[in-house]
């Protein structure tokens, strides 16, 4: 990819996921070692009429990003340059969150932490494993976080550009009623 040689400059990098908006219009992205610090970064890529632009770290996630372990799990386009995607990062205290950024006419936003996860998160590990975009701003995200006795899964819904609140699969505490979602 375009860009990843001066992102990864020891040659350690993965593709994660990637989702097309139409024909020669894509996004993609994953985690890449950072030469200059060995930590686990995220980044993304575009492709705008055939031609991948360079990838870069997603923005927002060296600040998010203080434990050094990031990536990008989940890419999804809704139509080309509108696209979300989703992953983890390790925190300063190092516990590991959920995060969520959108890619809006051809430009990628801020990475945030998926709202709500803080306070299901209490067993310190969220990530978000697929997310999928019905149009523009408008998304739908699936992860995993742990309590302190248990493993479950959240959904979370982006409508209009702006991320709701994450939740508890309903009525997945019933069916998993052994903690492990």
């Amino acid at each position: 990819l375009p860009g990843m040689a001066v992102l990864a400059a020891d040659g350690a990098a993965q593709l994660s996921s990637v989702s097309c908006g139409s024909a020669g219009n894509c996004s993609a992205g994953g985690p890449y070692y950072s030469g200059s610090s060995s930590n686990l970064q995220a980044y993304v890529v575009s492709e705008v009429n055939g031609t991948w632009g360079s990838a870069g770290e997603v923005p927002g996630t060296a600040a998010l990003n203080a434990g050094g372990e990031a990536e990008v799990t989940s890419v999804s386009c809704a139509s080309a340059g509108n696209c979300s995607a989703g992953g983890y990062y390790r925190d300063s205290g190092y516990a590991i969150q959920a995060f969520v950024v959108s890619e809006v006419g051809g430009t990628w936003g801020s990475a945030e932490e998926v709202p709500g996860t803080a306070f299901l998160n209490t067993g310190e590990e969220a990530k978000v494993i697929s997310i999928s975009c019905a149009s523009a701003g408008n998304c739908s995200a699936g992860g995993l976080y742990y309590t302190s006795s248990e493993k479950q899964v959240f959904v979370v819904n982006e409508v209009k550009g702006k991320w709701g609140s994450a939740e508890e699969v309903p009525g997945m505490a019933v069916l998993a009623a052994d903690g492990a979602a």
